[in-house]
C-alpha cells in the first residue's frame, strides 16, 4: 500500500506540472527603432493592467501568460506608443519596430514678454501634484528588480597590492562585471507612510549564500514628492516651489493610443549646481499627471564628484480610471574614483498591482523589508520561468561563469592559493599594517599598521606599542565569531612595559549580543573616560609647539563587557570594573621645539587650584541603556540591520561606585544624551544636534576620575565629532560634580548658498553653521558659535572642514580661532 501510494502521488505530481507547462502561453520578440536598433528598457505590457514586462539590454522581451487573446502596449520614452492584438496558445514570437514620436509645437504668439506654453503645463502639474501623490490610499503589487554594476576600466594594482582579475571578474581589458542580481518581491503601501516589503526569492552571481540587496523601497522614486532624496535632497521639476529653480521649454506634444494628448517638455535647472534634475519629463494634458520621465542629476549638483551621472527613466501606466502608477524604473549610473571607472543600472518592474489592498492588524509594523527564509535557494529551473526580463548574452555567461568558480573557491586548494599571494609582506604592510589569514578554516590574525606606533608624551617620553587582533569566524556568513585583541608598549624614559588583552564573543547578528573580557596590566588611561583626546596628534603638539594637553594615570584592571538588544529599539549594555589606579607625573620635558619651556605637569587645575589623584582601588558597575522609538529594520536570515528612526535617539546610562573590600568608592552618577542627525529641511540642506544632561546623584566618595568631564578639541587640526565635544574649549576647564547640561546643534546647508556665486559654485564647497552651549551647577555659562566651510578638495578627497569659532563665557566673549578637521 505505502509504495502504490507514493507512486501515486508522484503521478499526480507529474500530471499537475504537465498541466502547468501545456496550460500556460507566451509571447516574446525584439523591440527595435526603425533604423533597427534594439530599444533596452521598453515596456511591454498587457492593455488597462500591470502585467507585463521591460526589454533586456539587447531589446528582447518574454512574457508568460495563459491561453487567450490580448492587446499589447509597447511604449519607450521618445517613441510613438504602439498597440498590437495577439491571441496566445503556445509560444508566439512578435518583433516590433517603434516609431520616432512625431510632435506638434502649439501655437503660441510670439512676442516680448511671450512664455513658454510648457509653464502652464507645469502650473496645472503643481497645482495636481498633492492629488496624484495622494489618490491611491493602499496598494500592493509585485517588484522584479534586477541589478547590475560593471568595471570600465580597474588599474593592476591599488595601493601597491595586485589586484588581479577580483575573483574572476575582469577580463583582459581590466571590464567584468563584478555584481549581479535579480530579486522578486511584494511591495505593499498605505499612506500617508506605511510600507513593507517582502522579498521571496534572490539571486546573487557566483554567490549561494548571499542575498540581493534590491530593494523597491530604496528605489521607490516618486516625483510628486517635492524632494528626492540621492546623497541630498533633490527637487522634483513639479514641486511647489519648481519653478525657482527651473526653466522649461515645451519639446512638442502627440497623442497616445487612447487620443490623449502628451505634453512633451525639457527640464532646464537655472544654474547647474542647484540640487536639481534636468532632461525631459511628458504630461497628460487635463489630467496633468506624470506619464513618464527621462531626467538626470550630475555629481556636481549633488557635491559628489566621484559620480558622473545618474538617470531616472520611469514608465507610468494606468491602472484603474485616472489612477496611474509607476510600472518600471530603470536607474542608471556611472562614476570613478582612485583610478577605477564603474557604470551600473537597476531595473524595476512593477506589476499586478492591488488597488484594494487591506491590511490585516499589525501587518505594518516596525519591519519594513524582510528576505523569506531560503529565498536564496531558487534553481535556474525557477528563475528562467519567473524573471520577466530576458538575460542578455553578457548576464547568462556571469552566471554561468561564476556559478562555477563558486564551487571552485570553496575547495582548499583555491582558498589557500588566494591566501599564499595575499599574505606576502610587502612595504605596503609597514603603512597599512599586515594580515595572515587562512580562508579555508576561517581565521586570520593582523598587526596594526606601525605607522602610529610610536608616540611621545611627558611622562613615557617616546614609547612604541604593537597591537594583534585574532578573529575566528564560526560560520561561512560570519553571524558568530571570537575575537582576540592585544597591546603591548614600552615607555622608553619611564622605562615600563604595559599591556592590556581583550576576548570578545559575538553571538549573533540579530540581537548583536556579545560578551567580552578585558584585562589590562598598567596602561595608560585618559582622565576623561569617553577618550577624546589622539594620542599620535598631541605626540606632534607635544614634540613642535611642546603644548600638552592629554592628562593620563595608570590603571591595572579587570572588566566584564555585555550587550544585546533585547528588543526591538532597546539595546542594553552592562560592565563592572575592578581597578587599581596610580598617578603618574612627567619623567621629560623633551621637544624638538621650545626647549625652554616647560610642560605643564600632569596634574589638573580648578579655580586655580592643583587636582591631585591619590593611588586608590576602585569597583564600579554600570548600565547603558539606548531606545529608538519606532526603530525600523531590515530581516534577513541570521541578520538584522537597523535603519533608524524618524524621532530622536535616547542613551540613559547609570554608574554606581561600590563600597566594598579595599574598594571606598561611593558614588552614583546618572546621565541621558538624546541625539538626532538627518533632520532634512529639503534643498536648504539638513540638521542635527545632540543633548546631555547629568548629575552625581550620591558624591560620598569619588576621584577626579570619576568627575564630569567634557569633551574638549583642543588641537588645530584632528578629527573632531562636533555633536559631542567643544571646538575651543580647554580640556577638564569645566570638570564638575554638579549637575550640568550641554547641547551641540549644527546645520548642513548642502552649497544652498554657495551655489548662487559662481565661483564658489564651481569649487563644490559646503556651508555648515554651528552652536554649543555647557551649563553647570557652579553657573558657569560656556558657549561656541561656529560657521565652517566643509567638502574641500578635490574627487574623493573632499576631506577637509574649516571652522572660525568665537566662543564666550558668561555671555563675555573669549577668543576666536580656527579649527580644521579632516573626515577619515
Amino acid at each position: 500500500m505505502f509504495k502504490f501510494n507514493s507512486t501515486l502521488k508522484l503521478f499526480n505530481i507529474l500530471i499537475l506540472n504537465l498541466w502547468a507547462t501545456i496550460s500556460m502561453a507566451q509571447i516574446s520578440g525584439k523591440v527595435t527603432n526603425k533604423e533597427g536598433e534594439p530599444l533596452p528598457f521598453a515596456s511591454v505590457y498587457v492593455e488597462n493592467t500591470t502585467r507585463g514586462t521591460t526589454t533586456n539590454a539587447d531589446g528582447d522581451y518574454t512574457i508568460d501568460l495563459a491561453p487567450g487573446t490580448y492587446v499589447f502596449v509597447y511604449q519607450y520614452v521618445g517613441y510613438q506608443q504602439f498597440t498590437k492584438k495577439i491571441t496566445l496558445n503556445t509560444k508566439i514570437v512578435s518583433n516590433v519596430t517603434l516609431q520616432d514620436i512625431s510632435t506638434e509645437i502649439r501655437e503660441v504668439v510670439i512676442n516680448a514678454s511671450a512664455e513658454d506654453p510648457a509653464y502652464n503645463v507645469i502650473r496645472q502639474a503643481i497645482a495636481k501634484r498633492v492629488f496624484h501623490r495622494d489618490g491611491v490610499k493602499s496598494f500592493a503589487c509585485e517588484v522584479y528588480i534586477k541589478g547590475l554594476q560593471k568595471i570600465l576600466f580597474a588599474p593592476k594594482k591599488f595601493m601597491g597590492r595586485d589586484l588581479g582579475d577580483l575573483g574572476g571578474s575582469l577580463d583582459s581589458n581590466r571590464q567584468g562585471i563584478v555584481y549581479l542580481s535579480e530579486s522578486l518581491a511584494k511591495y505593499y503601501s498605505v499612506l500617508p507612510n506605511q510600507k513593507k516589503e517582502i522579498m521571496i526569492s534572490s539571486k546573487v552571481s557566483g554567490r549561494d549564500n548571499g542575498f540581493s540587496f534590491n530593494r523597491a523601497t530604496a528605489m521607490d522614486f516618486n516625483f510628486y514628492e517635492n524632494n528626492i532624496e540621492i546623497q541630498r535632497q533633490i527637487l522634483s521639476p513639479i514641486a511647489d516651489n519648481a519653478l525657482n529653480y527651473y526653466r522649461y521649454k515645451l519639446l512638442g506634444t502627440f497623442y497616445d493610443k487612447d487620443g490623449t494628448l502628451i505634453n512633451k517638455i525639457e527640464v532646464i535647472p537655472k544654474r547647474k549646481e542647484d540640487p536639481t534634475f534636468a532632461g525631459t519629463i511628458y504630461i497628460l494634458e487635463n489630467q496633468w499627471n506624470i506619464q513618464s520621465t527621462d531626467l538626470y542629476v550630475t555629481g556636481k549638483s549633488i557635491k559628489q564628484d566621484v559620480l558622473d551621472t545618474l538617470w531616472i527613466r520611469q514608465v507610468h501606466v494606468p491602472v484603474e480610471g485616472d489612477k496611474w502608477r509607476l510600472f518600471s524604473q530603470k536607474i542608471d549610473f556611472k562614476f570613478g574614483f582612485l583610478g577605477f571607472k564603474l557604470a551600473g543600472n537597476f531595473t524595476g518592474i512593477f506589476t499586478n498591482y492591488d488597488l484594494k489592498f487591506v491590511p490585516s492588524k499589525n501587518f505594518f509594523s516596525s519591519e519594513i523589508f524582510k528576505v523569506v527564509e531560503k529565498s536564496n535557494e531558487k534553481d535556474t529551473i525557477y528563475w528562467s520561468k519567473t524573471r520577466p526580463v530576458p538575460l542578455t548574452t553578457e548576464e547568462n555567461k556571469d552566471y554561468v561563469k561564476k556559478d562555477s568558480l563558486k564551487i571552485i573557491k570553496k575547495t582548499k586548494y583555491y582558498l589557500d592559493s588566494i591566501d599564499n599571494r595575499n599574505n606576502r609582506f610587502t612595504i605596503g604592510s609597514l603603512l597599512l599594517g599586515y594580515n595572515y589569514a587562512n580562508s579555508y578554516r576561517n581565521w586570520n590574525i593582523g598587526v596594526a599598521s606601525p605607522l602610529f606606533a610610536l608616540q611621545f608624551n611627558p611622562v613615557q617620553g617616546f614609547n612604541i606599542g604593537l597591537n594583534v587582533t585574532c578573529r575566528k569566524n564560526l560560520d561561512e556568513i560570519k553571524t558568530r565569531w571570537w575575537e582576540l585583541n592585544s597591546r603591548t608598549e614600552y615607555g622608553f624614559f619611564d622605562l615600563t612595559w604595559r599591556a592590556k588583552m581583550q576576548a570578545t564573543y559575538h553571538f549573533n547578528r540579530t540581537n548583536e549580543r556579545e560578551i567580552s573580557i578585558e584585562y589590562g596590566n598598567k596602561t595608560v588611561s585618559q582622565f576623561n573616560e569617553k577618550n577624546p583626546l589622539s594620542p599620535t596628534l598631541n605626540s606632534y603638539y607635544d614634540l613642535i609647539a611642546k603644548a600638552n594637553f592629554l592628562r593620563i594615570f595608570e590603571k591595572t584592571y579587570a572588566k566584564i563587557n555585555f550587550q544585546q538588544e533585547i528588543s526591538n529599539g532597546v539595546f542594553v549594555t552592562a560592565q563592572t570594573e575592578y581597578a587599581f589606579r596610580s598617578p603618574l607625573s612627567n619623567r621629560t620635558n623633551y621637544s624638538w621645539l621650545k626647549r625652554n619651556k616647560t610642560y605643564a605637569a600632569n596634574d589638573f587645575i580648578d579655580n586655580e587650584q592643583v587636582i591631585t589623584v591619590p593611588q586608590h582601588q576602585i569597583l564600579t558597575a554600570e548600565i547603558g541603556v539606548r531606545l529608538r522609538y519606532k526603530q525600523k529594520y531590515l530581516s534577513y536570515p541570521n541578520k538584522k540591520f537597523i535603519t533608524g528612526s524618524n524621532l530622536p535617539e535616547l542613551w540613559i546610562r547609570y554608574k554606581k561606585g561600590i563600597n566594598v573590600g579595599k574598594s571606598d568608592a561611593n558614588f552614583d552618577k546618572l546621565s541621558f544624551t538624546l541625539s538626532q542627525g538627518d533632520l532634512g529641511a529639503g534643498i536648504w540642506g539638513y540638521s542635527e544636534f545632540q543633548i546631555e544632561g547629568g548629575a552625581l546623584l550620591n558624591k560620598n566618595k569619588l576621584y577626579f576620575n570619576d568627575w564630569n568631564h567634557f569633551n574638549g578639541m583642543p588641537f588645530l587640526y584632528g578629527n573632531r565629532r562636533y555633536l559631542s565635544s567643544f571646538i575651543l574649549m580647554q580640556h577638564y576647564e569645566y570638570s564638575t560634580t554638579e549637575m550640568y547640561g550641554l547641547g551641540h546643534w549644527q546645520h548642513h546647508f548642502e552649497g544652498f548658498f554657495f551655489d548662487k556665486v559662481p565661483l564658489l559654485r564651481k569649487l563644490g564647497w559646503k556651508e555648515v553653521a554651528g552652536f554649543s552651549i555647557l551649563q553647570t551647577g557652579e553657573k558657569k555659562n560656556y558657549m561656541e558659535f561656529n560657521f565652517g566651510i566643509e567638502n574641500i578638495g578635490k574627487g574623493a578627497f573632499r576631506i577637509l572642514r574649516v571652522d572660525l569659532v568665537a566662543n564666550f563665557e558668561n555671555g563675555k566673549y573669549r577668543k576666536t580661532g580656527l579649527a580644521f578637521t579632516l573626515n577619515l
